[in-house]
């Protein structure tokens, strides 16, 4: 897959803050010694990665290499959970040819005070205009972006093909909270990809609402995860 990724400079700020693996040593030494709170406020308008375009498809590439045997061949409609900018759905887009409609959720704040722990308030750093802007720039009609905050209310009348979320509905979107919204738009057919935070979440928990449940993918990390493909919904 050739996709390139086109991010102009609020974006690129913002994917430093949302994905250590784009900072470079520099930026990660700076942010360990002065703290996450003046790294998000005031060092990140200092440093500019110029190779982070190149970076982040190389990222997201290797993502999308892990799933992309899992993918349903047919699809329609795709949803992720914890959008932030929607770089994954720039791959997807491409994978299916630009048919699908998207529906992003996510938070639209950026946090100035660090939170800790795995709740609905966990640290945000995102901006869903940003988002549309760079789904737009990378290709994605505007017609089929649907973006929903998810401090409002959300309402999605069409049935999902495919739910996504990495890093973010097993690490800082406790999955019982969209249990619901999963009863309405999605049905038996529909495949879940997600990560689990490992020391959150057992992949027995996940048996229990889905008839289906593959471990595709594990990471050995400070936040250790494991990569789920999920089928067959229990509502």
């Amino acid at each position: 897959m050739q996709t390139k990724v086109r991010l102009n400079y609020k974006a690129k700020k913002l994917l430093l803050l949302q994905r250590n693996e784009l900072l470079t040593e520099k930026q990660n030494f700076l942010r360990k010694k002065y703290g996450r709170f003046l790294f998000t406020n005031f060092l990140i308008h200092y440093f500019q990665n110029k190779n982070i375009e190149k970076i982040c498809e190389e990222l997201f590439r290797n993502e999308i290499s892990t799933i992309e045997k899992f993918l349903p061949k047919n699809i329609k409609n795709i949803m992720d959970v914890g959008c932030g900018l929607g770089v994954i759905n720039i791959f997807l887009n491409e994978v299916y040819r630009k048919k699908p409609n998207f529906y992003l959720l996510d938070k639209n704040r950026i946090d100035s005070k660090i939170k800790y722990g795995f709740s609905s308030n966990y640290e945000s750093y995102n901006d869903l205009n940003e988002t549309r802007k760079i789904l737009l720039d990378n290709g994605l009609e505007n017609s089929k972006i649907n973006i929903f905050d998810v401090d409002e209310k959300i309402n999605i009348e069409k049935k999902i093909d495919l739910v996504i979320s990495l890093k973010s509905m097993g690490y800082h979107y406790p999955f019982k909270e969209y249990i619901s919204l999963f009863a309405k738009c999605c049905t038996k057919d529909t495949i879940f990809i997600f990560d689990i935070f490992s020391n959150q979440y057992e992949v027995s928990f996940f048996k229990k609402h889905f008839d289906y449940v593959k471990v595709i993918y594990s990471e050995e990390s400070i936040h250790p995860l494991k990569r789920l493909c999920c089928k067959a919904f229990k509502s």
